[in-house]
C-alpha cells in the first residue's frame, strides 16, 4: 500500500526503490556469510540462530518479491494484493488511497511510550565459562523468589529473569557441545 502511495512523489519513489536494492543486498550478504560458515564447518554456527536467520530471510525475500508482482487488470486506477497465507486478495482504489494520504516536507514529533510496564529490569549478566554448579547458584540468587500471578502463573519480572537465565545457561552448554562436534566433524 505504501508503495502504490508514493507513486505520485519522485523522490519517495527512488528512495523507496533504493530502500528495496539495499535489503537485497543485505539478504544476499546474509546468506553468503552463512554458507562460507557451513562449508569452512565453522564451529561457532548455532543451528537455532542459523534457522530463525534463514526463516526471517524467507520472508524478506517475500516481501521484496511480493513489491515486484504486478496483477492483470491493475492499472492507474486499481492495485490489487494478495494476502499471505489465506485465499483473499485486496483491491484498493488509488485515487482514493492518494487521497486520504498528505506527505509532508517536515517530520512529526513521536513519542516513546514510557510507563512504568513497558520498563524491563536490569538483570546482571553471569559469565558463561564457570562451572555449572557455580552458574546455577548465581542464576537462583539473580532470580530469587519467583512470584506467582492469582491463575498461578509466573509474573512478567520472575518470566524474563528465569527466560534469560534458562537461555544463558544453555549457551553455556551448547558451547562445548558444539566444539566436541566440530572436532569430530
Amino acid at each position: 500500500m505504501f508503495c502504490v502511495a508514493i507513486e505520485g512523489d519522485e523522490n519517495l519513489k527512488h528512495m523507496r526503490d533504493m530502500s528495496f536494492i539495499e535489503e537485497l543486498l543485505k539478504t544476499k550478504s546474509i546468506l553468503t556469510l552463512l554458507n562460507e560458515k557451513l562449508e569452512s564447518n565453522a564451529a561457532d554456527i548455532d543451528v537455532i540462530e542459523y534457522s530463525i536467520a534463514t526463516k526471517m530471510l524467507e520472508h524478506k525475500l517475500a516481501v521484496l518479491t511480493s513489491l515486484n508482482v504486478s496483477v492483470d487488470g491493475d492499472g492507474d486506477e486499481k492495485a490489487s494484493f494478495n494476502i499471505f497465507g489465506t485465499d483473499k486478495s485486496i483491491v484498493i482504489d488509488k485515487a482514493k488511497l492518494r487521497e486520504a494520504i498528505t506527505i509532508q516536507d517536515k517530520p512529526v514529533v513521536e513519542k516513546m511510550a514510557n510507563t512504568e510496564e513497558a520498563k524491563t529490569p536490569e538483570l546482571p549478566n553471569i559469565p558463561i565459562d564457570i562451572p555449572e554448579e557455580e552458574f546455577l547458584a548465581k542464576a537462583g540468587e539473580a532470580i530469587g523468589e519467583l512470584k506467582k500471578t492469582s491463575r498461578k502463573t509466573l509474573e512478567k519480572e520472575s518470566f524474563i529473569k528465569v527466560f534469560k537465565y534458562m537461555g544463558d545457561f544453555n549457551k553455556m552448554k551448547t558451547r562445548d557441545l558444539k566444539k566436541s562436534a566440530q572436532t569430530k566433524r
